[in-house]
Formats: C-alpha cells, structure tokens, sequence
C-alpha cells in the first residue's frame, strides 16, 4: 500500500528514527518470523532484532542496527507504507543470505549459489511512524564529559529536569570500539532513578548516594523531557555507589577498564517531587 504524495509530509531517510512492523517468509511462503503479534523464529533475531508481539520494531535508518538489505527497502517510506510481495499487489524486499547469516562462507561456490535461491527471504513491511531529530547544542566539559543534544526540545515547550525528579530514561550504551553493551529499548522499559540523589543503608545509617554513574547524572540534568542527547563518558565519572568501575572495568558486563562509554539517551518522562503521589 502506497501513501499519496498529499498525504505524506516526509519519507524516511538516513539518520531517521523508524518504527517497524514486518513478516518474514521463505521463498515457499512460510512464516519464519513477525512481529504482527507471533513468536519469534531462531534466526530471526539475527536478521531484524527481538522486538516481537504486537509492538514495533525501532531502529534508526543507515546506522547499520539492521542488515543492509533492510536498510536500503526501508528509505523513502512514507508513514503508514506498506511494502509486500509484488504479485500479491504491490512491492517485494528480497534479503539474499549473505546479508545475513554468514553460514555458507566455507561452501563451494556452486553450492553456496543453489542455497542463497533456498534460503533467500521476502518481508511485507509497514513502516508505523518517522522520528526525524532536530539537532541542538554540543559541548565538553573541563573534566572530558561530552555532551550532543542529538533533537532539542523548544524553549518554551521544555520541562526541564533538576536534582530530586524521578527520571523515566531510555538508553543504548557502546564502547569506543562500537561493541554493544546494553540498551533500555530492547527491554521495553525505561531505565527509573532519581536525579541528584538517592539513598541506602548501611547497618543502621542512611548514606546518600547518586543512583547513577556520576557523568550519567551530571548529563540529564538540565534535559527537557523528550529531549535526546549522545553522551561520552570518560572513565573518571563512570563511578557507581558502592561498586566503581572505572578503572577496574566491568569484565561480566563486557567493559574493560579505562573505556569511555557511549551513551544515546532520551529523557522520556520527568516527574517533579511535587507531582508524585
């Protein structure tokens, strides 16, 4: 199904922020893997990520968080596009295997040619909606903090975040090299802490503590609420209460010591002390 150009304000484009509903299917017609409400198929989680039932699958466009054949299929797709096989009406995404399993690299080449025809798969896609970012100010701190405001909220629609706001965060976390290490969107969840401040125990005394990294906390503070933000960590402030990494790293976790981390963070919702019940 395709959107009329009247109705369709902007096509997706590198750098794009997408929401994705898709099914994918064999070249016999079998269901392998969807997000339209089903279970994920073992190698589907190779090819597009693990959000599956009935909510959307999000990445960004021309990043590479998906095969490239994905990433190409899906630019310039309009909100509310679908895409599916042609002779059933309107347009096929074909991902040959070597965008995606890497199984056959030792094969001969007459085989591997005879398996990419069997294992070639088709996506009827529908892109749900377009988050395109409005770039603000960048900045680094005396002490190596780096800050990009990756999509500005106006100023007079920001509600901005203080010590003691109980913040609602959605993150992503690399290491200089680009390994992931962790993010709050494949949970389907947002990361809770309060800004500034928190507080345990220790025998019968309270201790107050940041719950967060130390250029975590300094980095949301002063964000309004839907603002987006890239962030560099040095290892300096990468301290938690009670168990700082910095440099000792964080060996389960995938962190050597002395890493600057890499944060994308969206403050998505704030709550003032006043506000809680």
């Amino acid at each position: 199904m395709r959107i009329a150009d009247s109705k369709c304000p902007i096509k997706s484009e590198e750098g794009d922020e997408l929401e994705q509903f898709y099914k994918l299917t064999d070249k016999a017609g079998k269901v392998v893997g969807s997000n339209f409400g089903s279970k994920p198929a073992s190698k589907v989680s190779k090819v597009v990520g693990s959000n599956f039932g009935s909510k959307p699958f999000k990445f960004t466009l021309g990043r590479s968080q998906v095969i490239s054949g994905m990433d190409i299929a899906m630019t310039g797709m309009c909100a509310g596009e679908q895409r599916k096989i042609r002779d059933q009406r309107s347009f096929q995404v074909v991902i040959p295997p070597e965008d995606d399993y890497s199984e056959f690299d030792e094969e001969e080449d007459e085989e591997k040619e005879e398996k990419k025809k069997k294992e070639s798969l088709y996506y009827f896609v529908e892109l749900k909606s377009i988050f395109r970012p409005v770039p603000g100010d960048s900045w680094i701190e005396d002490d190596g903090l780096r800050i990009d405001v990756t999509h500005a909220i106006p100023a007079d629609k920001c509600r901005k975040s203080e010590p003691g706001d109980k913040i609602h965060q959605q993150y992503s976390l690399h290491l200089e090299t680009g390994n992931f290490i962790d993010s709050s969107w494949s949970r389907g969840k947002p990361f809770t802490f309060t800004l500034g401040r928190g507080q345990f125990v220790i025998g019968n005394t309270y201790r107050t503590h940041l719950q967060v990294i130390k250029g975590m906390d300094r980095a949301m503070t002063g964000m309004c609420e839907g603002e987006r933000r890239r962030v560099v960590i040095p290892p300096e402030l990468v301290t938690v209460p009670l168990t700082g990494y910095g440099t000792e790293g964080r060996p389960k976790s995938g962190i050597p010591g002395d890493s600057n981390l890499h944060f994308d963070i969206l403050l998505e919702k704030l709550v003032k002390p006043s506000e809680e019940l």
